[in-house]
């Protein structure tokens, strides 16, 4: 009954802050906004590409307001070509967790800020872009994103710092654009952000993009330390294909296809592999380290047409390891995802989110309540036989686990988003597990505020 009235409060809360946001909108609407072109990682985040794809280079008009202002998408400082400016915005993500069941029996439910991420990016002398985001969620503070991308040459564009590593299609998607709360077990066998030095570009007229470049970092699933330099470097490429972008067939333009992968060398310790829940269903055993070399393989692809979207990927991570015993070996996980959504309400669906044609505003009659979403899932991961020979225990991992969701979102405005989602994951032991893990059900909500 608590959660309840919780929930209700607010959602109540809520919605004053839609209709005070539409009111805003319109207002805004109302006054002259900037044509001064964004910078690219602003760009990112507006447009129809994806966030790897390579950022269009800004165009300095004049603006007849003053330095600092503020727009529909945050609080902008520029000079008055527009050559050089700073925009600050950000977002704000909590969640609830309600287990029925999971694989330990075990009173996990939990509340939590699970980002909390204000975002500073622009452009300096119109030639060199800039983000840096840190993150206080989960009462974790660091430093998610830092780095400065010179991009004097639009098809080579170079940008040193730490960010996400241009492997997985949905781990490249934006946390804030997500169809799901958390992304599939499909990522956890890529890597996240990492600290390293890239090259990206665009040929034909965007149908083909690329990203190419050199990491501080190779674990499955996990995210560098911004002022810890890990035990392991690897290379990572990834080239996208747009093949029908330019032609005069509108249902296929936005079909995407592409690949990417890794090499590279890792030692230390080995990141366990955790549920949509956050609960680790796999781990190696204490005293079993990654030892030579680590690759990967991810072929991708998406497809959206109108208020329709699909998108799936297939992952193969293979790494050397050395056990407690001194046994070396070769461990190969596979995992892949599928996905699809439908805007109930009509709206374009697209890799870089959804943008509601009205805002929450019942009061005004059928038509204004924001943009409704259905989407459904399943991802699985398959742990390599040769795990358990001496490198982990059939008794405290699973060999294989597989996830089916479905979700429900709803887009009150372009700053205020409400998710539910319900996942359930099961477990396949190896042999010789004394106890089969109990199923993982899991029910989701997240309220985003994003400005």
């Amino acid at each position: 009954m608590k959660t309840t009235l919780t929930t209700l409060a607010a959602v109540m809360t809520l919605a004053s802050v839609t209709m005070n946001a539409r009111a805003q909108d319109q207002t805004a609407a109302s006054q002259p906004i900037s044509t001064t072109s964004v910078s690219g990682a602003t760009q990112s985040a507006l447009s129809d590409k994806p966030e790897a794809d390579p950022i269009q280079p800004a165009v300095s008009e004049s603006h007849s307001h003053g330095p600092a202002y503020f727009r529909r998408d945050g609080f902008w400082l520029s000079t008055n070509d527009g050559s050089t400016h700073l925009q600050v915005h950000g977002y704000v993500q909590a969640d609830n967790r309600m287990f029925t069941a999971n694989q330990h029996g075990e009173e996990v439910d939990a509340f939590l800020f699970r980002r909390i991420r204000p975002l500073f990016e622009g452009t300096l002398f119109n030639n060199v872009d800039f983000r840096f985001m840190p993150d206080f969620g989960q009462s974790n503070s660091q430093i998610q994103e830092a780095f400065l991308e010179l991009k004097t040459l639009a098809f080579a564009k170079l940008r040193v710092g730490k960010f996400k590593e241009p492997i997985g299609l949905e781990v490249l998607r934006q946390d804030r654009d997500l169809t799901f709360i958390e992304r599939s077990m499909a990522s956890d066998l890529v890597p996240n952000r990492y600290i390293g030095a890239q090259l990206s570009g665009s040929v034909l007229a965007n149908s083909i993009t690329y990203e190419g470049g050199y990491f501080n970092g190779s674990n499955d699933g996990s995210n560098g330390v911004f002022t810890q330099w890990t035990r392991g470097n690897e290379a990572a490429a990834r080239a996208f294909f747009h093949p029908f972008a330019k032609a005069n067939l509108t249902v296929m333009k936005d079909l995407g296809i592409g690949v990417a992968g890794s090499a590279g060398d890792q030692h230390g310790t080995i990141s366990g592999l955790k549920t949509i829940g956050q609960n680790t269903w796999f781990k190696y055993s204490s005293g079993t380290i990654a030892d030579g070399q680590h690759n990967r393989i991810a072929p991708q692809a998406y497809y959206y047409a109108g208020p329709f979207g699909f998108m799936g990927e297939y992952v193969i991570s293979s790494q050397e390891v050395l056990g407690k015993n001194g046994s070396t070996g070769r461990v190969r996980n596979e995992a892949w995802q599928a996905e699809a959504s439908v805007l109930l309400t009509g709206e374009k669906n697209a890799y870089t989110g959804v943008r509601s044609r009205n805002a929450f505003e019942p009061g005004r009659g059928y038509g204004h309540f924001g943009a409704l979403e259905l989407a459904f899932r399943y991802s699985q991961v398959s742990i390599g036989g040769d795990a358990f020979t001496s490198f982990a225990s059939a008794s405290s991992s699973a060999r294989f686990a597989g996830e089916t969701g479905i979700g429900f979102n709803w887009y009150l405005t372009r700053y205020v988003k409400l998710q539910t989602d319900y996942e359930h994951t099961g477990f396949r032991m190896a042999p010789g597990a004394k106890a089969p893990f109990h199923s993982e059900n899991l029910l989701l909500s997240q309220i985003q505020l994003a400005f």
